[in-house]
């Protein structure tokens, strides 16, 4: 079922928000998207990598500031729960304005069980020195990566237009950039440094683009119903 730009089933209508405190609760969840996205850019490369002197951002991986034992940790450890929160609140919002758009609510969904995998990358983080660390904090990552695929997969499915191609663009730039990312580890080099931070960076946009396209999803339906039922008139 595809929304903006495409044409709506005649069967399913989403629900309207009602009130102005049903709609001040779901900007304000929609909100946490964009800043989660914010925030992690400030928490890491910004304060986590001023604590570690030596720290070549664009050499050095994101996730080394989030490994126990590095000069960051004790920034980005309590982040990680900030962070959880806020990009589960940004899937309870999402999933509040897809209201009858089934490959849109699967996304939500998807949304919200990969804030909430951010646990698990708390309950088996990196250990700097400590190899043994490693298996199950991949673990752990690519199952959150596979959520993010999935979710974007759906939103791009849910969309039509636009944020489909935006979706399907960042979803490859993410992951073409976390491939050579992952080609150039152990590092530290640029093409480890600059190619993480892309692959992040895109999804983290992509993120702050879908919340301000479903803060406007009202408006989105109101302008495909008429023009739907212009064309059924017709």
């Amino acid at each position: 079922m595809s929304v903006a730009g495409g044409r709506l089933p005649r069967r399913r209508r989403a629900v309207p928000f009602e009130g102005q405190g049903s709609d001040a609760l779901r900007t304000g969840l929609l909100a946490a998207g964009p800043l989660s996205s914010l925030l992690y850019v400030v928490f890491t490369d910004g304060i986590a990598a001023s604590q570690w002197a030596g720290y070549r951002r664009a050499e050095q991986m994101v996730s080394e500031l989030f490994a126990v034992g590095s000069p960051g940790y004790g920034v980005t450890a309590p982040f990680t729960w900030v962070y959880t929160v806020l990009f589960t609140a940004f899937g309870v919002g999402a999933w509040i304005s897809t209201r009858g758009h089934r490959a849109l609510r699967i996304a939500a969904g998807l949304l919200i069980a990969y804030g909430l995998w951010n646990i698990m990358g708390a309950v088996f983080p990196l250990r700097l020195g400590d190899d043994s660390s490693i298996p199950m904090h991949i673990v752990a990552t690519n199952i959150q990566l596979a959520l993010m695929v999935a979710a974007m997969c759906f939103v791009a499915a849910g969309f039509r237009g636009w944020m489909r191609i935006y979706s399907i663009v960042s979803l490859a730039m993410s992951a073409l950039m976390g491939m050579v990312a992952f080609m150039a580890v152990p590092g530290p080099n640029l093409m480890l440094g600059i190619s993480e931070r892309i692959s992040i960076g895109a999804f983290l946009l992509w993120v702050a683009v879908l919340a301000v396209v479903l803060w406007r999803r009202p408006a989105f339906w109101k302008r495909t119903t008429a023009a739907g039922s212009k064309a059924a008139a017709s």
